[in-house]
């Protein structure tokens, strides 16, 4: 009989979301942010901001929010929103390698292994 994964924890949920959004900190050029990374979703200069979905993705994971009190179908949705953000920054020439040991490529792995999972 097929041995049942465990179901991820909520503390092992909470880390895997430092990864990305470290990486989103590193790339954003917010030196002339007039909300200071704070997505305002009135505000014009946010709607067309060309990182927006940074924006908005940190803006509902960072250390502020009580993000262990997401319910699991969200930490999938953000994983997965996360996983897209990753995989984008990877370059084609890195896609082709078959086995990678760079910071994306194990965090992504790991990621894989827990959306892959009944939880």
């Amino acid at each position: 009989m097929a041995e049942v994964a465990a179901a991820p924890t909520v503390a092992e949920l909470v880390e895997l979301l430092n990864y990305p959004r470290n990486k989103m900190r590193d790339n954003m050029d917010v030196r002339f942010c007039p909300h200071a990374v704070f997505y305002n979703p009135v505000d014009e200069r946010c709607i067309y901001c060309h990182q927006g979905m940074e924006c908005k993705w940190l803006n509902h994971n960072d250390e502020l929010v009580a993000v262990e009190r997401k319910s699991m179908k969200e930490f999938r949705r953000e994983l997965t929103l996360a996983c897209d953000y990753v995989e984008a920054q990877l370059t084609p020439a890195h896609l082709s390698r078959r086995a990678c040991s760079c910071d994306n490529c194990k965090w992504l792995e790991r990621v894989r292994a827990v959306l892959s999972k009944e939880w």
